[in-house]
């Protein structure tokens, strides 16, 4: 898989082209209070659904609803930290 996202672009809300970068998400994942083993579970569900283009908006929203399934405290505050 990770050759696969090594060409893979998101696009930020200013529209600028960023490389999608997991690092990123597991970072932010970590910062709304997600311990490792739900970090990877997150990352397992959304891995396949990374596309090129994909926007920072439709990535956030993708890791919000798989949040909520699995853990609605670490959802809150992950949302609370993206509003």
């Amino acid at each position: 898989m990770d050759e696969v996202l090594a060409n893979v672009y998101i696009t930020k809300e200013n529209g600028e082209k960023e490389k999608f970068n997991f690092e990123i998400v597991k970072e932010s994942l970590r910062n709304a209070g997600a311990d490792e083993s739900l970090v990877d579970d997150v990352i397992k569900r959304i891995e396949n659904r990374i596309h090129d283009e994909l926007t920072t908006a439709e990535l956030k929203m993708m890791i919000i609803m798989v949040l909520r399934r699995i853990n609605s405290e670490v959802a809150q505050k992950y949302t609370a930290n993206h509003s």
